[in-house]
This record gives structure tokens, C-alpha cells and sequence, in this order.
């Protein structure tokens, strides 16, 4: 499942746009400023940015810049803009920007660049997996095997299993997890389902002898490589 940040202040352009990429099985997030943007952003991995231009509080150009120089490179960008002034287009393309659509826009047509942009990056990114002596996991395929036997986990428990293995050997605290992981129609998970979340996980990977998953009192969880 993709993950999408939509940047806009009209209120019903926002929620129409998270409205219909929710029913296409997107993971929506959206923000109507900066500065909204922006914290989402250094607490949230995106597939995909959908960025209006004008902002109440600055503009799309100065969130797109942040997200090539200090985020993520292959998080793709499309700006969306009431204007079609070729100078503002260009520095767009520019600053990193993937593509460029002009309200008022064609939510099929939106649909359809950004699924083709999302294809062709995929393309050049390695498969994301895990593996040691008796685990293996695979997050493009959303498998695993354990002792090459196939283990079934839910795409919610794929996330969190990501999300700790990205940051092996450092703590992640709870709130980053809750702030990360939520259900495909933006519903958070909230603090009784991470535990239970990581109970199944452990019950399913660990061993008498090695612990996964390290609880961190009062903070979080670290990823345990054997």
C-alpha cells in the first residue's frame, strides 16, 4: 500500500482528492499549510506528495526543495496549481517535481500520473526484504517464512516490522509508531492494538532463545538482529 500526503487549503479539494485515492487503496494523509506539511513529513515515509503551489503560510516550492534535500529522493512530486505560468512550471521541474497538473483538473487524469509515476519508480527500486538464518521477509511481496514456512502477517504488521527493521539497533519510540502505521482509511492505531500488534509479532517470530523485538520501558521498541 502506497502512501500519499496531499498539500492543499481548499477543504474540499482536500478531502475530495483523499476521498477517491482512498477508494483506489491509497494511505492518505493530508495537510492544508506548510507547517502542517511539514511535520508530517519528518514523522511519515511517502510514496507520493500532491502539492498545491499557494499555501496560506508559504508554498509548495519550499516543501518540495525540503523533501529532495533532506527526506527522500524518490518520493515522487506532483504539484497541483491555478496558474500555468511557464516560470513557475519550470521551477518546479527544477526543484525535483515529477509532474505538474493546472486546476481545474481531471481526478481520473490525476489518478492515472500518479499511478504511472509510482510504477516507474518501483521500477528502479530494489525489493525491500529482511533476512537472517531462519527469518526472511519481503514488504514489495508482503510474505514471509520462518524456517522456509510460509507465515502469514497482516499489511499493518508488515509496516511495523519495516518500520523497526529500518531503524535496527535504534530506539523507536511509541508515538513514532503511531504517527507511522495507521489503516488505509486513515484511522490511527491507537496503544491497546500496538500491543497487541506486537504480541502476535513476537508470538510468531521469537524463539526461547532470542528476542526480536526489544521493549524500551516508557520509550518504545528496538529491532534485535540475530
Amino acid at each position: 500500500m502506497k502512501h500519499i500526503l496531499i498539500v492543499e487549503d481548499d477543504t474540499i479539494l482536500n478531502e475530495t482528492l483523499s476521498f477517491n485515492l482512498q477508494q483506489k487503496g491509497y494511505i492518505i494523509q493530508s495537510a492544508q499549510n506548510q507547517k502542517e506539511a511539514l511535520t508530517k513529513l519528518k514523522s511519515i515515509l511517502f510514496d507520493a506528495v500532491l502539492l498545491d503551489v499557494s499555501l496560506p503560510d508559504g508554498n509548495g516550492f519550499s516543501i518540495c526543495r525540503n523533501i529532495r534535500q533532506t527526506i527522500n529522493l524518490n518520493t515522487a512530486i506532483i504539484f497541483l496549481t491555478a496558474d500555468d505560468i511557464e516560470q513557475d512550471i519550470l521551477k518546479g521541474y527544477n526543484l525535483g517535481a515529477d509532474d505538474y497538473i493546472t486546476k481545474p483538473f481531471s481526478i481520473l487524469i490525476l489518478e492515472k500520473k500518479l499511478n504511472a509515476i509510482l510504477n516507474r519508480i518501483a521500477l528502479h527500486e530494489p525489493t525491500k526484504t529482511y533476512s537472517d538464518h531462519r527469518l526472511q521477509l519481503n514488504f514489495s511481496s508482503y510474505t514471509a517464512h520462518i524456517d522456509n514456512k510460509l507465515v502469514e502477517f497482516t499489511p499493518l504488521e508488515f509496516q511495523l516490522l519495516e518500520l523497526l527493521i529500518q531503524n535496527k539497533g535504534h530506539i523507536v519510540t511509541r508515538q513514532r509508531i503511531l504517527d507511522v502505521i495507521w489503516d488505509k482509511r486513515g484511522n490511527y492505531v491507537d496503544e491497546s492494538s500496538l500491543n497487541s500488534m506486537i504480541c502476535r509479532i513476537r508470538n510468531r517470530i521469537d524463539t526461547k532463545e532470542f528476542h526480536y523485538i526489544k521493549t524500551i520501558y516508557g520509550t518504545g521498541y528496538m529491532w534485535m538482529d540475530q
